[in-house]
């Protein structure tokens, strides 16, 4: 499984992914107001893919200058989702699952306004688990406004049926067998792909065999599974643990790259102290020795005493920094394909004992685990981040999405989660533009850069000695 969150030209992620699809498109979207995104769909519709578009029936795209039935004129499927009007209830979903492999989601709608928002999408691969719950949802949505009335299954009046065939078999009358068998048989739907309706088509062909034991075992598995959904299952649980879920994966993916960009500064630094802190120390020094000479030259000339009060400061302050980035531990020197093996099975590893994903009970344990799992990462530990990794895939964790069922907690969460992704989505918007980030990614080969620096500082050096300031 494969996870990268994106949070500045989130467009264009989405323009590359929908063009590399091969198979199939299904696209729940609230507001669709990007031209060129639906021009996207629209061409591959005449490509011979299935696409498969729900939007919400709301002003905001009637509003919007798409003809949204081209797509069915090149060959794809629209559905509305809701009641049109300004107050209607909405549907609010925003994911992509491509191919049955990538699924996109997160906060951004694909309007053209969203480009200048604070917002980010989660691109998923081969995470079959979570498309799965994620096209169940898609299917959904679409059936409760689409179902054909023949593919409807009203399961109440089948379990009542089921619960009467459990009886009249216990009472061992054939003749009131057969007939609710045929009553049974008359509520299901014809060429049904349900596995549901497939398993009660069984159980009736055992009834017409007379394997009535058999028979019995499976009336009582399909009416108790039944029940237990009545009991417990509130409709709006699944749908927040889905969201739960996938607010959970982005909130991780966007931590990842926030800890990513930080180890890179980190990395830049060290590497700018290893290389120069010696030399720029030199030069700091003499600069404060001349800086120091025209001062007790100009004893009355105020801007002269703080030139040298300002470059005693830098120089004390450097040499301070410098001789404690000596002592630090430094990072483990692994190459290429190593770096690349650490960054894959890290981020695998936090998507598993992240704190914000865990439950209550065993947050204080997930924590431990993920300040162990950066403090290894941070320090190229490839052997312990695999090590952790693999105790973390036994499954230890559970996620809110998928054992909490008490609706308020969901929904709890689910702001905590929504707050949490806004704060790393500010914090990641600073980071990339502070200017040491600035600088790193200007740079395209470190080597080089550090190579022409050292010819520069080099140079100052001499310069400074040669002022026979020592």
């Amino acid at each position: 499984m494969k996870s990268q969150a994106y949070f500045e030209k989130i467009h264009l992620q989405i323009e590359k992914q929908l063009n590399l699809s091969t198979e199939s498109i299904r696209l729940a979207i609230a507001w669709l107001t990007n031209e060129k995104l639906f021009k996207i769909l629209c061409n591959k519709a005449k490509e011979g893919i299935l696409v498969e578009l729900i939007m919400a029936n709301n002003e905001i795209n009637y509003g919007s200058s798409i003809n949204f039935s081209e797509l069915e004129h090149c060959g794809g499927k629209l559905y509305w989702a809701g009641k049109e009007g300004r107050f209607a209830p909405l549907m609010h979903n925003k994911f992509c699952i491509i191919d049955n492999n990538i699924l996109i989601f997160g906060s951004y709608n694909w309007t053209q306004k969203a480009k200048s928002n604070h917002e980010s999408i989660t691109v998923i691969e081969d995470d079959l688990n979570l498309i799965l719950d994620f096209n169940q949802e898609f299917d959904k949505i679409k059936n409760k406004y689409y179902q054909n009335e023949d593919s409807k299954v009203d399961w109440l009046k089948i379990i009542i049926r089921l619960e009467t065939l459990l009886n009249v078999i216990r009472l061992e009358d054939e003749e009131d067998i057969n007939y609710q068998t045929t009553k049974i048989k008359g509520l299901l739907p014809k060429n049904s792909i349900d596995k549901k309706v497939a398993e009660v088509n069984s159980l009736l062909t055992l009834c017409n065999k007379k394997k009535y034991t058999d028979a019995v075992k499976n009336i009582l598995i399909i009416t108790s599974e039944y029940k237990k959904i009545i009991i417990y299952q509130d409709p709006e649980i699944p749908a927040l643990q889905l969201e739960i879920r996938s607010l959970e994966f982005q909130v991780s993916s966007l931590e990842d790259e926030k800890i990513e960009i930080e180890k890179n500064i980190n990395r830049f630094s060290l590497k700018y102290n290893l290389e120069f802190g010696e030399i720029l120390e030199r030069i700091l020094f003499l600069k404060k020795i001349m800086a120091k000479k025209f001062a007790d030259e100009n004893k009355d000339n105020t801007e002269k005493q703080q030139q040298y009060y300002e470059a005693k400061e830098d120089y004390e302050d450097f040499s301070k920094t410098y001789q404690e980035n000596l002592k630090k531990e430094k990072p483990a020197e692994l190459n290429e394909n190593q770096l690349k093996e650490l960054k894959q099975n890290y981020r695998k590893a936090t998507k598993l004992c992240h704190p914000d994903k865990v439950t209550d009970e065993q947050k204080e344990m997930a924590q431990k685990v993920f300040t162990d799992l950066k403090d290894a990462y941070d320090k190229n530990d490839l052997e312990k981040v695999n090590r952790i990794l693999s105790d973390l895939e036994k499954g230890f964790f559970k996620s809110q999405g998928e054992t909490i069922n008490v609706k308020e907690k969901l929904h709890l969460i689910k702001q905590q989660l929504e707050t949490r992704r806004k704060e790393l989505e500010e914090t990641l918007t600073y980071l990339k533009n502070t200017e040491i980030h600035q600088k790193i990614i200007e740079i395209k080969n470190w080597d080089v850069y550090f190579q022409t620096k050292k010819v520069e500082f080099t140079k100052i050096l001499e310069e400074l000695k040669t002022e026979n300031i020592v």
